[in-house]
């Protein structure tokens, strides 16, 4: 019977996981088949002209980069990254966008609509690949793309905004808790939960949600070249799947991520005068380590 102390065996898992470093890093170049049977997600193909794939996952709102072993794959921070990496690119001919979000802040939403918008308007085609869901703010992003495919299933749509608050005014009453607030303007403490909100504040807040539905129908009224009456005949906040999406023209096909993929080779092959699908790259590396 061997016996290992416990630095010598703390030792050899140190060793261990050093030399899984280069084995995980070659196995994550090793090419890949896309749909269309192309290698795809290779280290070299980056250096050819190729389709790069981004996606946009969860909650849309801004978070702080991940750490060193954590990933935050897919999140808007990292989208936006990656769109933008993919403008300045120009071995990036064309983006294949899968999104698979509820939705999340207005402002976010924003930032990563334009950055779909820029590369659109830079003449690299983009289409979206709906995946479970692209509702609300999922939605926003998608309307700056130059085609969307959502499956039947899609949940989507959800055009509309929302503020939720809560006033535990009444709680405090009854446990004897007075709140005291000081405050350099009448609606300073607006939507405050201490108290209960006054007509002001109400339309206050209601002008707000308003001015950002108002954006909201705009985009999507562009986007999908509808005129704003019939957009805002169906941002009444209702969700739709996407066969009914692509029956009120919020959506332009019906398909899977790899129909998606098929609609955007051909038209980079009409766009670039091609006879062949192009390289893909589907490059879904986290943090450094965390495979």
């Amino acid at each position: 019977l061997v016996r290992i102390n416990q630095r010598s065996f703390v030792w050899i898992i140190l060793t261990l996981c050093v030399l899984a470093v280069p084995v995980a890093v070659l196995t994550q170049n090793t090419p890949a088949k896309d749909t269309s049977g192309k290698e795809s997600g290779g280290l070299m193909n980056r250096f050819k002209d190729h389709i790069q794939v981004i996606r946009l996952t969860g909650m849309i709102m801004d978070k702080a980069d991940s750490g060193l072993f954590s990933s935050q794959t897919g999140s808007a921070t990292t989208c936006i990254k990656d769109l933008r990496k993919a403008l300045k690119n120009k071995k990036v001919k064309a983006v294949l966008l899968r999104i698979n979000s509820p939705g999340g802040t207005v402002p976010t939403s924003q930032e990563v609509y334009e950055a779909v918008l820029d590369l659109k308007e830079a003449g690299k085609p983009v289409v979206v690949s709906m995946g479970d869901m692209a509702a609300s703010g999922g939605y926003y992003v998608a309307c700056a793309a130059d085609k969307i495919v959502a499956n039947p299933g899609t949940m989507t749509g959800s055009i509309g905004v929302i503020m939720n608050l809560m006033c535990y005014k009444g709680l405090a009453d009854k446990l004897g808790v007075e709140p005291e607030t000081i405050k350099s303007g009448l609606f300073k403490d607006i939507a405050s939960p201490s108290h209960k909100m006054t007509k002001e504040e109400k339309e206050i807040l209601q002008a707000l949600v308003m001015d950002c539905y108002d954006q909201f129908t705009q985009v999507v009224a562009k986007g999908r070249n509808l005129p704003i009456e019939e957009v805002k005949r169906l941002a009444d906040g209702r969700i739709y799947t996407g066969r009914q999406a692509q029956q009120n023209k919020l959506v332009d096909e019906i398909g899977t991520y790899t129909d998606a993929m098929a609609l955007l080779q051909k038209i980079c092959k009409e766009k670039y005068k091609l006879t062949e699908d192009l390289q893909v790259d589907e490059d879904k590396s986290d943090g450094f380590l965390a495979s």
